[in-house]
C-alpha cells in the first residue's frame, strides 16, 4: 500500500482543508513532521488511519474528532489516495459529529459515513458505500487490519516500542493481532475438548459396565437360593449365565407335569358337561309345552276376530268414500264463515266504496249473480281511483320540481354573495402584491452597489483580523533575524580567535614536520636541536574549516531572516494600508462587515421574489375576472329558479283540488286504490267457494247412496259397525303368525320329548360345578408353572446378553481409556502445562517473533556499530507462567546477555526502533503478497545523541534507498539539518494548517 493524496476538513485541530501530498514527499523518500507541542503532527497519522479504517491511534474517541475550530455546521471529512496491486484508490470518511439543525433550534447527530472508490478509466467508481463494507474491503487492499496497520506502517508516539517493553503475556497478545494464528489456537481448544470427551466416554463405559452387572444380579435375584451380590467382573458374569441353566431346566420339567394334570382334568369336565346339558334341555321342553297348552282358549278366540275383521275389509271402500264426502262438506263450509269475517273486515276498512258494496248482505254467502254484480262495481271504482292517483302524483311531482327550483335559487344567492365577498378579498390582495412588487423592484435596482459595499467592508475587517497575525510574524521574524546575527557575530569571533591561536602555533607546526637530518624549511639546517613544541590551545586545520563552516551557515541564516524581517513588515504595511481608518477599531470593521452583509442578504431575498410577485399579481386579476363571470352566472340562475319555482307549486295546487273535489277532504287516491285490494280478494274467494260447496254437497248425496246398498245384503247394520271390525292390515298379518306359530311350536316339542336323545335321562341334574372348580386347579397350576418358566427364560435371555455386552464392553473400555490417555497427554503439552510449558500458538508466535529478532538485528547491529543484539529466550513454565516470547539483549562488549530494560533511553529507542521495522519486514514476508510502501515513526529520536541519531537516520535512510517512504514526527531540531524536506505545523487560535517544504532551522 502507497499513500498519495490526504485531505482533511474541519477535523481534529485542523478547521479548514488540509492537503498533503504523499506524491511530492516519496521523491525525498525520508521527510520531517514537525511544528510546536499540540500543533497538531499526530492527528494528520490520526487522519491517515482514520480514512483507511475508520479508527485513530492513542486514546482518541472517534465521537470527539470534529474540529471545535470549524464551523457549527461543518462537516468533518477525511480523503485518502492510495493505491494497491496495482491499481489506485479513494476512501472518504466522515466520523460521527453533532450538527445543527436544518430547521428550528438545537442540533442533531449525524452516523459516521464512508465511501470507497475505484480509478478506472471513466473516472472514480464507488464500489463500497457503508462504513463496515469500506473498511474490509480496505483491510483487504492493504493487507493489514488497523491493529497490524499501526504496527507496521503508523508507529504512534510511545506505542511502537511495546513490543520490546511489554512482558511476555502483552507481547503474545500484540503478536496475536499481528500474525494469524486462530488455527493452532482452535486445534489446541479442539485437543482440550477431545481429551475432556475421552475422559467422559472412559467414565460413562465404567459405569456402563456397572450397571450391566447390576442388571445381571437383579435377574438372577428371583431365583436365587441366598442374598444376591453383584458380580465383580466378567468370571462372575459367567457363573451367573451357568446357574440361571439350571433353574430353566429345573422350570421346564414342572411345566410338562401340569400341562398332563390339565388335560386329563379337561376331559373329565367335557362328559359331565354334555349330561347336564341333555337334561336341560328335556326340563326346557317341558315347561314349554305346559305354557302353550295354557293358551289355547287365547288363541281361539284371535281366529274369530281374524275372520270378521277380514269380512269387514269388502266394505271398506264405501265406508271410506261417505266419510270422505262428509269431512270435505264440513271443512267447507267452515272456510265460508272464515271467508265472509274477512269480506266483511275488508269492506269496514275500505274507503270510497261504492253504494252497491256498502249494501251487499255478507252475514251469509251471497248468491253468485249478487257476487258478480259486486265485483263489477268495485272494478269501475279501481278504474276511477288509478286515475285520480296519477293526478295527485303528478301534483307531487310539481311539487317536488318547485322545491328543487327554490332550493337551486338559494344555492345561486349564496354563490352570488360568495363571489362577491371573495371578489373584494381578492381585490385587497391584488394591491398589497402591487405595492411588494414595487419594493421589490427597487431592491432589485439597488444589489450592485450593496454587493460592492459589502465586499468592501469584508475586505477591510479581513484585513483588520490580519494585522494582529502580521504585527506577530513580524516580531519572531525580527527576534529570528537578532538571533541569526548573534550567531553570525559568535561565529565571526570564533573564526578569528582560532586564526589567532593557529598563528601562534604556526612554529609549533613547523617543527612538527621537521624530519630528522632533512634540512629545515626556514633555517634550511639539517640539525634541530630545540623544535618548538605545540601549546595544549594549539588549533588543528579541520577547526578551522568548521569554524569557516560555522560561519557560512550563520551568514546565509542572518541573510535569510533579515529577507524574512523585510517581506514580514511588507506584510504588515499591505494589511495597515488596506485596514484604513479601521484599523483602529476592528470591532466596528466587523460590526459594518456584518452589517453589510445583512442588507445585502435582505435586498437579495427582496430582489428574488420579483418573478414571484409578478406571477401572484397575473394570478389575481385572472381570479378577479373569474369570479366577475360567477357573479354575472348567479344573477341570472337565481332569477331563472325562482319563476320555475312559482309556476310548479301553481300546477300542484290546481290538481290537489281537483281531487279534493272528486273524493273529499282528506282522501288519497292511492290510500284508497290500497284499502279495496283485501276487499276484492275477500269477493275473489267468496265467488270460488259458492261453486265449491255445491259441488261437496251432490258428492256427499252419491256417497250416502251407495253405502246403503252394501249394507243390505251385509251382517253389519250400519257403517259404524263396520269401522269397529276393520283392524289394520299389519295387525291381522301379524295374527295369523302368531296362529301359526302356535300350532307349528306344540307339534315340535311334542316330537323333541318322544326323540331317543332325551330317553334315559337320571331324575337329579348331574354336578358341573365339580368339575369346573378341578380344571380351575389345574389351570392355575399350569399357569403358575408357564410363568415361573418364562421368568427363567427371560432371566436367562437376558443375564446371557448383559455377559456379552459386558464382555465386548470391556473391550472397548481398554482401547478408550488407551485413547483418553493419548489425548490428555498431547492436549497438556499442546497447552504448554507439560514440559517445555509452551502452548502450539505461542510455539508459532515464538518462531515469528524469531524472524523478527532476524530482521531486527540487522538493523540493530549497525544503528549500535555492531554492539547489540536481541535474542528470543524460553525461559518459564514457573508458577503457572508458559515458557517462550521472552526478549533479552546481547552486549558483544561484554559478551553478555541481559534484560532489555537495562538498556538507556537512547538505546531503547534503538532497539524499539529496530523491532518495529523486523515486524514489518515479518510481516510483509508472512503476509503473502502485501507490499508496504510507507512508514511513519511518532517521537523518540530526542533520546539519541548525535552519532547515534546519525546510525538511526542511516537505517532510515537505507529504507529509503529500499523504496520506501518514511515520515517522521519529531522535536529534534538536529533532525532539520539532516531532512531536507517535510511538513510543518502551524498552529493559531483558529485552527492549524501544514506548509510543506524545506524546514526552517532555528
Amino acid at each position: 500500500m502507497k499513500p498519495h493524496l490526504l485531505r482533511i476538513e474541519a477535523f481534529g485541530p485542523y478547521a479548514e482543508p488540509v492537503e498533503i501530498g504523499f506524491d511530492v514527499l516519496s521523491q525525498e523518500g525520508l521527510f520531517l513532521i514537525h511544528g510546536s507541542t499540540g500543533a497538531g503532527k499526530t492527528f494528520l497519522l490520526d487522519a491517515l488511519c482514520f480514512a483507511l479504517y475508520g479508527e485513530v491511534s492513542g486514546d482518541r474517541s472517534v465521537k470527539a474528532l470534529k474540529s471545535d475550530h470549524a464551523e457549527p455546521a461543518a462537516v468533518p471529512r477525511v480523503s485518502l489516495e492510495f493505491s494497491s496491486g496495482g491499481a489506485r484508490y479513494r476512501v472518504e470518511r466522515s466520523p460521527a459529529y453533532t450538527a445543527p439543525k436544518t430547521r428550528g433550534e438545537g442540533t442533531t447527530e449525524k452516523a459516521p459515513q464512508a465511501v470507497l472508490f475505484r480509478l478506472v478509466s471513466a473516472g472514480w467508481e464507488p464500489i463500497a458505500s457503508r462504513t463496515t463494507e469500506v473498511s474490509r474491503e480496505v483491510q483487504g487492499l492493504v493487507g493489514l487490519d488497523a491493529a497490524q496497520f499501526r504496527q507496521v506502517i503508523l508507529l504512534p508516539q510511545g506505542k511502537f516500542a511495546e513490543v520490546l517493553r511489554a512482558r511476555a503475556e502483552e507481547r503474545e497478545a500484540l503478536l496475536k493481532t499481528l500474525f494469524d494464528t486462530v488455527i493452532y489456537e482452535q486445534a489446541g481448544s479442539w485437543l482440550e475438548e477431545r481429551a475432556k470427551f475421552s475422559r467422559i466416554e472412559v467414565a460413562e463405559q465404567n459405569r456402563s459396565l456397572e450397571v450391566m452387572r447390576q442388571q445381571a444380579a437383579h435377574e438372577w435375584t428371583p431365583f436365587a437360593p441366598e442374598p444376591v451380590v453383584a458380580p465383580n467382573d466378567q468370571e462372575g458374569l459367567e457363573r451367573l449365565v451357568e446357574q440361571i441353566a439350571a433353574v430353566v431346566a429345573g422350570t421346564q420339567s414342572s411345566l410338562k407335569q401340569a400341562v398332563a394334570t390339565l388335560e386329563s382334568a379337561q376331559t373329565a369336565k367335557a362328559a359331565v358337561e354334555k349330561l347336564a346339558d341333555r337334561w336341560d334341555r328335556r326340563r326346557a321342553a317341558l315347561t314349554r309345552l305346559t305354557e302353550l297348552e295354557a293358551k289355547q282358549e287365547a288363541v281361539a278366540d284371535f281366529r274369530q276376530r281374524l275372520s270378521r275383521a277380514e269380512r269387514a275389509e269388502a266394505l271398506r271402500p264405501s265406508v271410506d268414500a261417505e266419510q270422505a264426502a262428509r269431512v270435505a262438506l264440513s271443512t267447507l263450509e267452515a272456510g265460508i264463515k272464515a271467508e265472509l269475517q274477512s269480506a266483511i273486515r275488508a269492506r269496514d276498512t275500505a274507503d270510497a266504496l261504492p253504494v252497491s258494496l256498502v249494501l251487499l248482505d255478507l252475514t251469509a254467502l251471497p248468491s253468485p249473480e249478487e257476487l258478480g254484480s259486486a265485483r263489477n262495481d268495485l272494478a269501475a271504482r279501481r278504474a276511477e281511483l288509478t286515475a285520480l292517483a296519477s293526478q295527485a302524483l303528478e301534483a307531487g311531482q310539481a311539487q317536488a320540481r318547485a322545491a328543487a327550483a327554490a332550493a337551486r335559487a338559494r344555492a345561486a344567492d349564496l354563490r352570488l354573495s360568495s363571489s362577491s365577498a371573495a371578489r373584494e378579498s381578492r381585490q385587497q390582495a391584488r394591491q398589497a402584491a402591487g405595492a411588494a412588487f414595487t419594493k421589490a423592484c427597487s431592491a432589485r435596482d439597488q444589489l450592485d452597489g450593496l454587493q460592492r459595499a459589502a465586499q468592501d467592508a469584508h475586505d477591510c475587517a479581513r484585513a483588520v483580523a490580519a494585522i494582529t497575525p502580521a504585527l506577530h510574524q513580524e516580531k519572531i521574524a525580527i527576534a529570528t533575524k537578532a538571533k541569526a546575527d548573534g550567531r553570525l557575530n559568535q561565529a565571526q569571533a570564533a573564526l578569528n580567535d582560532q586564526r589567532r591561536r593557529q598563528i601562534a602555533g604556526m612554529a609549533a607546526r613547523l617543527a612538527g614536520g621537521l624530519v630528522p637530518e632533512a634540512p629545515c624549511p626556514v633555517c634550511g639546517s639539517a640539525h634541530h636541536p630545540a623544535p618548538a613544541q605545540p601549546s595544549q590551545d594549539a588549533i588543528s586545520e579541520e577547526a578551522i574549516t568548521a569554524a569557516e563552516s560555522e560561519l557560512s551557515a550563520a551568514t546565509t541564516a542572518a541573510q535569510q531572516a533579515a529577507v524574512a524581517v523585510e517581506k514580514a513588515q511588507g506584510e504588515r504595511k499591505a494589511v495597515l494600508e488596506r485596514a484604513g481608518t479601521a484599523a483602529s477599531d476592528p470591532v466596528a470593521a466587523d460590526t459594518a462587515a456584518r452589517q453589510a452583509s445583512q442588507a445585502l442578504t435582505a435586498a437579495q431575498a427582496l430582489a428574488e421574489t420579483v418573478a414571484s410577485l409578478e406571477q401572484e399579481i397575473s394570478n389575481h386579476e385572472r381570479e378577479l375576472e373569474a369570479l366577475q363571470a360567477s357573479i354575472q352566472s348567479a344573477s341570472t340562475e337565481l332569477a331563472m329558479q325562482a319563476r320555475a319555482a312559482t309556476d310548479e307549486t301553481n300546477r300542484a295546487q290546481a290538481l290537489s283540488t281537483a281531487i279534493t273535489r272528486e273524493l273529499g277532504e282528506g282522501v288519497d287516491p292511492k290510500q284508497a286504490l290500497k284499502s279495496i285490494e283485501p276487499l276484492e280478494a275477500a269477493l275473489k274467494a267468496l265467488a270460488a267457494r259458492c261453486h265449491a260447496s255445491a259441488s261437496a254437497s251432490t258428492r256427499l248425496e252419491q256417497a250416502s247412496s251407495r253405502l246403503a246398498r252394501d249394507l243390505a245384503g251385509s251382517e253389519f247394520a250400519d257403517g259404524q259397525a263396520v269401522v269397529a271390525a276393520l283392524k289394520p292390515e299389519t295387525m291381522r298379518q301379524l295374527w295369523a303368525q302368531r296362529i301359526k306359530a302356535f300350532e307349528t311350536e306344540v307339534i315340535e316339542l311334542r316330537g323333541l320329548l318322544a326323540s331317543a336323545d332325551l330317553a334315559d335321562l337320571p331324575q337329579e341334574r348331574p354336578d358341573t360345578a365339580a368339575a369346573l372348580e378341578a380344571v380351575l386347579a389345574a389351570d392355575a397350576a399350569r399357569t403358575a408353572a408357564v410363568e415361573r418358566h418364562s421368568e427363567a427364560r427371560g432371566a436367562q435371555t437376558e443375564i446371557q446378553r448383559l455377559t456379552s455386552e459386558h464382555s465386548s464392553g470391556a473391550g472397548e473400555l481398554a482401547s478408550r481409556r488407551e485413547q483418553a490417555q493419548l489425548f490428555s497427554a498431547v492436549a497438556d503439552r499442546c497447552s504448554g502445562r507439560t514440559a517445555p510449558f509452551i502452548s502450539l500458538q505461542r510455539w508459532v508466535l515464538s518462531a515469528y517473533l524469531g524472524d523478527i529478532c532476524r530482521y531486527a538485528n540487522q538493523r540493530l547491529e549497525l544503528m549500535t556499530s555492531g554492539r547489540y543484539q536481541l535474542r528470543l529466550t524460553d525461559e518459564g513454565g514457573r508458577g503457572g507462567r508458559q515458557a517462550g516470547l521472552g526478549l533479552r539483549v546481547l552486549d558483544a562488549y561484554t559478551g553478555e546477555e541481559r534484560e532489555v530494560s537495562s538498556l538507556s533511553g537512547g538505546e531503547t529507542f534503538q532497539a524499539s526502533l529496530a523491532l518495529a521495522l523486523g515486524v514489518a519486514d515479518t510481516v510483509e514476508a508472512h503476509s503473502g503478497g502485501v507490499h508496504l510502501e510507507a512508514l511513519f515513526v511518532d517521537e523518540g529520536f530526542g533520546t539519541l545523541d548525535p552519532d547515534n541519531l546519525q546510525l538511526a537516520m542511516d537505517e532510515l535512510d537505507r529504507l529509503r534507498a529500499g523504496g520506501r517512504m518514511v515520515g517522521i514526527i519529531s522535536h529534534v531540531g538536529g533532525l532539520k539539518e539532516r531532512i531536507r524536506y517535510g511538513i510543518e505545523v502551524l498552529s493559531s487560535d483558529q485552527g492549524s494548517r501544514v506548509q510543506m517544504g524545506t524546514p526552517t532551522l532555528t
